[in-house]
């Protein structure tokens, strides 16, 4: 039984539109494309989603943007230091990216990038979600003063978007291996000098 073939088609539809933008990003997730890799009729798209490819795509990146939120929490908890945190968020990344083939981007990247001037609502999702990881991430960081931690948080997202770029090219998740020892080294030797 194929991943998208469970669950009610409103359901399918959602993680079949998820699961294309990571391959292809907005631009390249098409309406027919979406109906076919759900298993759903074409006519449940239009029920479901009155709003056409447009709420579709909505819909499934604030998905995407949750769990990517839930999954961040579980990684900068405060229950290991933020070095740790981030080579282990990382590391994680490089894995899953590798188990998926090797082709699935972020969704959430892929739509920001994809973006016109007049996807307003979809570029405040994507803003937000940047936002959110960005607050999750600074209060772990162990620089003295809010705007640095905020700072290295910032690049730390940038950094994460980036290995997504560089493992697509080489498939491969050493590129998010990389980063995420490089951001654990830069932050673990500010740690010591602090000390």
């Amino acid at each position: 039984m194929p991943k998208h073939a469970r669950g009610s088609a409103r359901t399918r539809l959602l993680a079949a539109a998820e699961d294309m933008l990571r391959e292809v990003g907005m631009a390249g997730t098409g309406i027919k494309d979406v109906v076919a890799r759900s298993g759903a009729p074409i006519g449940s798209l239009y029920h479901y989603f009155p709003g056409g490819k447009t709420q579709l795509v909505s819909e499934s990146v604030q998905i995407n943007a949750d769990k990517s939120r839930r999954l961040l929490s579980k990684f900068f908890d405060g229950k290991q230091t933020g070095a740790a945190a981030l080579r282990s968020l990382f590391h994680t990344a490089a894995d899953g990216f590798e188990r998926a083939g090797g082709n699935k981007g972020c969704a959430v990247g892929a739509v920001t990038l994809d973006l016109m001037p007049g996807d307003a609502a979809l570029r405040d999702i994507c803003k937000r979600t940047f936002d959110d990881w960005v607050a999750i991430i600074a209060p772990c960081v162990p620089f003295p003063d809010e705007r640095a931690r905020r700072g290295f948080a910032i690049t730390a997202v940038a950094a994460l978007e980036g290995a997504f770029v560089l493992a697509k090219a080489a498939r491969s998740g050493e590129p998010f291996r990389d980063v995420g020892d490089s951001l654990a080294a830069m932050i673990s030797g500010t740690a010591r000098k602090r000390r």
